[in-house]
């Protein structure tokens, strides 16, 4: 059993990591709480107004993921795809608690992989 831990509120930074395919990297250090829904949101409509094809979510430095946060990314990754991208890919760690839920609740909407480059190849290749 994992040790608790306290929670802390969200941080995010975006880059863009390669603007001709569109891919976008979100890092996520503290917890997506239903208090950080505006601006993670946001965030995620904003990289895809500015023309995010494909974005990586790493939530290696994240212990909790809301429902509401977690609806916002199937829908941008929906948006993404729909629009020929590759969609929202997570980057977790594959043994946490957290990433154990996402795999069950995101399944096949959100695919995840260990580590960013892996998410932001496996986009790039969807394109």
């Amino acid at each position: 059993m994992e040790p608790a831990v306290p929670s802390s509120p969200a941080a995010f930074h975006l880059a863009t990591i390669d603007s001709n395919q569109g891919l976008d990297l979100v890092d996520v250090e503290g917890d997506l709480e239903s208090g950080a829904m505006t601006r993670w949101s946001g965030l995620l409509q904003g990289a895809i107004n500015e023309g995010a094809t494909g974005i990586a979510v790493d939530l290696r430095g994240c212990h909790v993921v809301d429902p509401l946060c977690l609806s916002a990314m199937v829908a941008a990754s929906a948006i993404l795809k729909e629009r020929g991208g590759g969609g929202v890919r997570l980057v977790t760690n594959p043994e946490s608690q957290l990433g154990r839920t996402l795999r069950t609740d995101a399944g096949a909407d959100l695919p995840s992989s260990a580590s960013a480059m892996g998410a932001l190849l496996s986009l790039g290749e969807t394109q």
